[in-house]
């Protein structure tokens, strides 16, 4: 799997040498996880380790761990999951685990550098990302990409008591659709 370069980092496969305290407290953090469906499961090195042996086994899913150039440090992963070869779709999913990189753009151009691995090297149709409806951050970061609304999904999501929609952005690849 080849590395993706942005300016101030990179993408490449997530390892076992990855599931470290470092993963593990992001995964366990309820302001990091709250939009993560994993946020239900208390995780351990062996659960991480697990997860990431399934996604690195898997025809169907690349998970790629984002590190920062400047301090070579694992700050989240993003996810192309249920990558459809024949119907040329998949969907993303991410987290910026180290809050320190919060609001600095990286979601966005990691987003951008997924889809354009999808579109260019996997000649997938389209992407999309599923998005809790109060996820300011990810909906910014998406939109940014270019991602448009497709639908919602009323009260699909239970969220601090309460059930709230979701909503699916899509992305189509330009050089496969009019």
């Amino acid at each position: 799997m080849p590395i993706l370069e942005s300016d101030n980092f990179y993408l490449r496969n997530i390892s076992l040498e990855d599931c470290n305290e470092n993963y593990l407290g992001w995964m366990n953090d309820s302001e990091i996880n709250q939009y993560l469906e994993s946020r239900f499961t208390t995780h351990t090195i062996d659960s991480l380790k697990n997860f990431v042996t399934s996604m690195n086994s898997s025809e169907n899913n690349i998970l790629f761990a984002i590190i920062d150039k400047e301090s070579d440090k694992h700050i989240g992963n993003i996810k192309l999951g249920g990558i459809h070869p024949v119907h040329k779709y998949a969907d993303i999913g991410l987290v910026i685990g180290d809050k320190n990189y919060w609001g600095r753009g990286i979601a966005t151009n990691a987003i951008s550098l997924v889809c354009k691995y999808a579109f260019d090297e996997l000649n997938l149709r389209k992407v999309f990302a599923g998005v809790y409806e109060n996820n300011i951050g990810s909906i910014k970061a998406f939109k940014k990409c270019g991602f448009k609304k497709a639908y919602i999904k009323k009260d699909t999501y239970f969220f601090n008591g309460d059930f709230i929609d979701a909503f699916v952005f899509e992305l189509y690849n330009k050089n496969l659709v009019d």
